[in-house]
């Protein structure tokens, strides 16, 4: 009987531990989805101001509609320029956080 607990709590964490993995991966499959969706109507709208002869028009809007886009998508994934994650701020070089005496 310890034995059956013992091994149902263990494939409980394990289960756990990959919904967990299989929820943040499709968070972050929706962002990029949502940030190709963004880009495909910012070149949309973009062609279409070219087409209406608004050239300068069209190319300060399609720069701020990508930089919305690229904005977006980063606050979505919780990264940084550098793809380092948010929350591992230290991340390689944390030397310079240890102090020798």
């Amino acid at each position: 009987m310890k034995n059956l607990l013992k091994i149902g709590m263990l494939a409980f964490a394990f289960g756990l531990i990959f919904i967990t993995a299989d929820t943040a991966n499709a968070q972050r499959r929706e962002a990029r989805r949502e940030y190709r969706e963004d880009m495909r109507d910012a070149r949309r709208d973009y062609q279409r101001r070219i087409n209406n002869g608004d050239y300068r028009k069209a190319q300060r809007e399609y720069r701020e509609d990508r930089r919305d886009a690229r904005r977006e998508y980063r606050q979505n994934t919780n990264r940084r320029y550098n793809n380092r994650g948010y929350y591992n701020r230290r991340g390689y070089n944390n030397r310079r956080y240890i102090r020798i005496w």
